[in-house]
């Protein structure tokens, strides 16, 4: 059989469609090749979920913190300090402040006085035992013993606390009172230069009444100048107790008052010193009155003594009672009532 030849034009068309299945096998090969790549090496790493443990074999580098995939950041949580318990000897410090508080409230100042002794015995330089001796001395009237225990407290320095800056307002103002008083010239009997008749240190005695709110006398001393003929009629006292309304206000006192000399009448004739007594009583009010009552307290007294309706010495328990109550220094129709 003879050999047939070849021609040129389908040795090039053979070629052609060689070429283009090579393409289309070169292109299908390229389409898988991108579709099932690792996702490892064409993703990034995801971030641990919390909770869930990566595989040991998961190599995953630079994992991104906690914060920075949007959940909140752990608090810290302190626990609690244990409760500290009083000592024995705190609590039974604590007790006896207490009962002297009540004691005094009521009345009894010298089982008041009793009690913190006590205290003091335990806790020797505790500022709120010194404290209450001194509150307790002034309602006995014992002012300079009183005085001695605040002083006491302000040696202490600010280690006293709120103490200090009581004591501190304390001495203050006795040495404003004391200045007050001062402010009137005594010659070397204590009365002021032209006047016969004098003040003496003024005491203050508690007095334990269950049915009265609040009860003391005053004692008051009047001197009478050296040879000074006293006309008992021309003597005009006055004594005005002060109550504080709300913790604010400053009122004269509706409780009942009642005069009483030591000496009946009083002649200053035996005697340079005769002595007037001042009961202050303030009843509890009863149940219904109670719900509607206001609340009102003891504040203070001031005393002014008349010759002759001229003033002759004056006193005041707190002494800004003389500033907000400036005595008149002659008496006429209306205030000598």
């Amino acid at each position: 059989m003879p050999r047939q030849r070849v021609g040129k034009t389908f040795i090039l068309a053979i070629s052609i469609l060689g070429l283009a299945v090579l393409f289309q096998v070169g292109a299908v090969g390229l389409a898988f090749f991108e579709r099932y790549h690792p996702l490892a090496e064409i993703e990034p790493p995801l971030a641990p979920q919390p909770g869930i443990a990566a595989p040991k074999d998961a190599a995953v580098e630079n994992p991104t913190p906690v914060e920075q995939a949007g959940l909140p950041k752990p608090t810290p949580v302190t626990p609690p300090l244990p409760k500290r318990e009083p000592s024995a000897s705190e609590a039974r410090l604590a007790e006896l402040v207490e009962d002297a508080r009540a004691l005094r409230e009521r009345g009894d100042t010298s089982t008041a006085l009793t009690r913190l002794r006590e205290a003091q015995a335990i806790f020797p330089n505790q500022a709120i035992v010194i404290s209450e001796l001194a509150i307790t001395y002034e309602k006995m009237g014992l002012t300079d013993k009183a005085m001695e225990e605040w002083r006491s407290i302000y040696e202490m320095g600010e280690s006293a606390g709120i103490y200090f800056s009581a004591a501190d307002a304390k001495i203050k103002e006795v040495e404003a009172q004391a200045q007050a008083s001062s402010a009137m010239p005594k010659d070397t009997e204590g009365i002021q230069p032209g006047s016969v008749l004098g003040l003496e240190e003024i005491t203050q005695d508690e007095e334990a009444d269950p049915t009265a709110q609040r009860k003391f006398s005053l004692k008051i001393p009047l001197k009478s100048a050296p040879n000074a003929k006293i006309d008992v009629a021309n003597v005009v006292i006055q004594v005005f107790f002060y109550d504080i309304v709300d913790d604010k206000d400053v009122v004269q006192t509706n409780a009942a008052v009642n005069y009483r000399w030591s000496t009946n009448p009083p002649t200053w004739q035996e005697d340079d010193v005769e002595i007037l007594n001042v009961e202050y009583l303030q009843p509890q009010p009863d149940a219904k009155a109670r719900r509607n009552a206001e609340d009102r307290k003891y504040f203070g007294y001031v005393v002014r003594v008349y010759y002759k309706k001229e003033l002759q010495d004056m006193r005041a328990d707190p002494v800004t009672l003389l500033k907000q109550y400036p005595p008149p220094l002659t008496l006429d129709a209306d205030s000598s009532k």
